[in-house]
């Protein structure tokens, strides 16, 4: 297994220098920590599906390309036209998209979250109000 995780980083980092980018520039682009991608690289890190779909989509290739031979060591066969300079720029908008996203619905719940506090506060104030008027006298 050991051996299939030093390929798969080698193949990774091979594509990834084909396209001129830094551990870091990829890491960015990718959403994965530039440590990490340093890690997957060397084969020392066990990569999870996710990560491994995430990769291959950034590097531009299908999983089935990324994977394709390298229980032989034959040399990587890409079918997809490789990418130009662009794709890195749609790839960083995309993350940026994805983090606004989240953004808004988190922007989403605190204003939830007020209203819900606003509404309730307003609610108990009232039901005070209603229980004690200024200048009443409660009697029995």
């Amino acid at each position: 297994m050991n051996d299939l995780l030093i390929l798969l980083g080698k193949r990774v980092h091979e594509l990834r220098a084909a396209r001129k980018w830094s551990q870091e520039e990829f890491a960015h682009i990718s959403g994965l920590h530039r440590t990490y991608i340093g890690q997957i690289e060397r084969g020392e890190k066990n990569i999870s599906f996710g990560n491994l779909s995430k990769i291959s989509s950034v590097l531009g290739v299908t999983l089935s390309e990324l994977l394709s031979g390298l229980e032989a060591g034959e040399k990587l066969i890409v079918k997809s036209t490789p990418g130009s300079k662009d794709d890195g720029q749609r790839m960083k908008i995309q993350k940026l998209v994805r983090q606004l996203r989240v953004q808004q619905a988190a922007a989403v719940r605190a204003v939830t979250s007020l209203e819900e506090l606003v509404l309730s506060s307003g609610a108990a104030k009232s039901s005070a109000t209603r229980r004690q008027k200024p200048g009443s006298v409660k009697s029995k």
